[in-house]
């Protein structure tokens, strides 16, 4: 893929996402774009645990037949997140999630060089004359660049407005796994 074709792939995702989440913060968009490469962050090894989390998630989420339940979140729309309230109001099961989650855990093979470069589209993005320049503090961005960078670029989580607005409750899945867990289930979805 050109660059130029990456930079207009990422920077229409951010696009989309700021479009959608008018409360968003320069937070989450580092968190879309490191999900974007490196899905959950990590391979699940401690299945127990995940387990013990997505019950405890779909304990206090209330169910929303009218919620997306696919996002894209990828360039390519490789990868998504599956929205746990309306996959509860469709009666899915909790079990084949957690088997999907994981089996996407563990072949999302995310390269550092990808999430820098993705970053280096958000700074260009956030220049003066860069059409975010009004919404982001660039230094901010060149900071939070600098900083993730030589932390190895972690895992990040929402900001607190993204958390209050909308409340998230989702996994990161490929779009593979998405599609074959909910037609298994005979769940209709298109992703947004």
């Amino acid at each position: 893929m050109s660059e130029s074709s990456l930079d207009d792939k990422v920077a229409a995702l951010i696009r989309t996402h700021l479009h959608r989440y008018k409360e968003i913060e320069i937070k989450d968009i580092y968190r879309l774009l490191h999900q974007a490469v490196f899905g959950s962050g990590h391979p699940i090894t401690a299945v127990k645990s995940e387990r013990e989390w997505l019950e405890r998630e779909s304990e206090i989420a209330v169910p929303d037949p009218k919620a997306h339940l696919l996002e894209n979140i990828h360039p390519e729309g490789k990868l998504v997140r599956l929205h746990l309230r309306p996959y509860l109001s469709a009666k899915g099961d909790l079990k084949k999630l957690l088997d999907a989650f994981i089996a996407s855990s563990k072949s999302i093979k995310g390269e550092v060089s990808t999430m820098e470069a993705y970053w280096r589209i958000v700074e260009r993005m956030t220049e003066p004359n860069g059409e975010l320049a009004n919404r982001f503090d660039a230094r901010t961005v060149q900071l939070i660049g600098r900083t993730r960078a030589q932390e190895n670029w972690p895992a990040s989580h929402h900001s607190p407005n993204i958390v209050y607005a909308y409340k998230p409750i989702y996994r990161v899945l490929t779009l593979t796994a998405a599609q074959e867990l909910l037609s298994k289930q005979k769940i209709a979805a298109k992703v947004i």
